[in-house]
């Protein structure tokens, strides 16, 4: 961990590096995970460039993606980010390079939905899949 008390700096702490066994931020802003709905295929796109992009531009030291299964029954929602396929984790790399030019330190939250798994979206109303998604395409498991 680094030394809090550094003699001479003036910044903050906020502002100062800090080491976690191993891995230095630049400093201690964090985007939290956030669920977005926005993925296809459990893959990282556009969106997920310029959503999370703009943090790490903006000089956050860690940016997170939102939670992000390890096996497709594991996703809350068809539409959540995946990596349980050599594709998904392709679909990664211009963000993580993105993150990486910026400074900011690019980490990930594993999930797996559990009971929640295969389900509404919080915008179309977070319970479970009904007989009418199922007709429109949407997967049980």
């Amino acid at each position: 961990m680094a030394n809090a008390s550094t003699a001479g700096t003036t910044a903050p702490l906020l502002f100062q590096p800090f080491t976690i066994r191993g891995v230095t931020l630049p400093n201690r802003l964090v985007l939290a995970p956030m669920v977005h709905y926005r993925a296809k295929d459990g893959m990282c796109g556009t969106f997920h460039i310029a959503h999370l992009g703009k943090f790490a531009l903006g000089g956050f030291g860690l940016v997170f993606t939102e939670a992000t299964a390890v096996e497709e029954r594991g996703l809350i929602t068809e539409m959540d980010l995946g990596l349980y396929n050599d594709a998904q984790v392709e679909s990664y790399r211009p963000l993580i390079a993105l993150m990486k030019e910026e400074g900011a330190v690019p980490a990930v939250q594993l999930a797996h939905g559990g009971r929640k798994s295969s389900m509404q979206s919080a915008m179309e109303g977070n319970g479970p899949l009904s007989d009418a998604d199922v007709a429109r395409g949407r997967k049980r498991w």
